[in-house]
């Protein structure tokens, strides 16, 4: 582990934690022991006790008085929630992106995609998925939304942990790497139609994925009765 330099120890602590979770490595339902962190991490318990309240409130970890606590199973419902927040919000930057977007910005998107598909080369899903974030956070930080953007990061755990796990279906990267060379296309043709479908597609597209990734990974998913994630509102074709 690196040494904490930054901010508070417990800070510090919080981010390692989360992106341990965030990138599966923590898998969901997986037990936390307070101790063995602290003792991984080279700290004492308060300050690893005070991150795990923290990812509490971000619903990524469980914690059950006298008993323990473990990493959140991915709830459905709130996934649903964290991609409706992110769809309502991206639409509405999107609209005012295609107009205020400069060559540096194409530039950076363009990276972004090279970068997805080294990651792809790699089979690195890691990787992939944070080349596939900086695609869309250029659309927020061109605006001047910078700030909407890590809302909707810091709000949105449930969702990337089941997009993460929807990398391993077939032909899903591939498809992710084509939308987002169509979405620039009409970005730069300044193709208001086009880019809200694509964008709609984009990221409508895992709620038809949805079942068969609770399929295979059963036990990381709360048991209790998922919404209506693939009715025909949502068919319109992360």
């Amino acid at each position: 582990m690196p040494p904490f330099t930054r901010t508070t120890v417990s800070e510090e602590i919080y981010h390692t934690l989360r992106m341990e979770i965030l990138c599966l490595r923590f898998k969901p339902g997986e037990e936390l022991n307070l101790q063995l962190l602290g003792e991984q991490l080279q700290v004492s318990r308060s300050p690893v006790r005070d991150a795990l309240m923290r990812l509490a409130g971000d619903n990524l970890v469980d914690i059950f008085p006298q008993r323990g606590t473990r990493v959140s199973l991915i709830n459905l419902k709130q996934v649903e929630e964290e991609r409706f927040l992110r769809k309502s919000l991206e639409e509405s930057a999107v609209k005012k992106f295609m107009y205020q977007g400069r060559e540096e910005d194409w530039q950076a998107m363009e990276r972004a995609i090279a970068d997805q598909v080294a990651a792809m080369e790699k089979s690195d899903f890691v990787a992939f998925l944070e080349a596939d974030d900086a695609f869309h956070q250029v659309i927020f930080e061109a605006i001047g939304m910078g700030r909407i953007w890590r809302i909707i990061k810091a709000q949105g755990g449930n969702h990337h942990r089941i997009r993460l796990l929807s990398f391993y279906e077939k032909n899903v990267i591939a498809n992710i790497i084509d939308e987002h060379r169509r979405m620039l296309a009409a970005l730069q043709a300044k193709q208001m139609d086009t880019v809200l479908a694509l964008q709609n597609n984009h990221l409508s597209k895992l709620l038809q994925e949805t079942e068969s990734i609770v399929a295979r990974y059963p036990n990381y998913f709360t048991k209790q009765a998922a919404p209506r994630l693939g009715s025909a509102a949502h068919r319109s074709t992360p």
